[in-house]
């Protein structure tokens, strides 16, 4: 039987990533974020997933939380775009050590 303690630990250290890709308007702000190049301000975001400014600003301030994003400010504008190379990383490493944990289970025949 496998133990999964390495697995159990990793999948806590990206359960808040997990969880902010599974947010469907968290992802549609990554898709924006990413086809923009240089990023986006809060007024395009908000128009580009269709929901209101506060609803923006309250998914943007998890995903920085997350690292999935960092904001740069161009004066009084703040540009937010996409750091996804930690995350990425974090999520990798959770999935390596699930990957090493997995036994599949095998059919006895008859």
């Amino acid at each position: 039987m496998a133990n999964y303690q390495k697995s159990e630990a990793a999948l806590a250290a990206s359960a808040q990533l997990i969880g902010i890709f599974a947010e469907k308007i968290r992802r549609q702000i990554i898709i924006a974020l990413g086809n923009s190049g240089d990023g986006l301000n809060v007024t395009d975001i908000t128009a580009l997933v269709n929901i209101s400014r506060p609803a923006v600003s309250h998914h943007l301030r998890l995903m920085r939380e997350a690292g999935v994003i960092e904001m740069r400010s161009n004066g009084v504008e703040h540009i937010y775009y996409l750091t996804l190379t930690a995350p990425l990383k974090q999520l990798q490493m959770t999935f390596d050590a699930l990957a090493a944990d997995y036994q599949p289970v095998t059919k006895q025949s008859d």
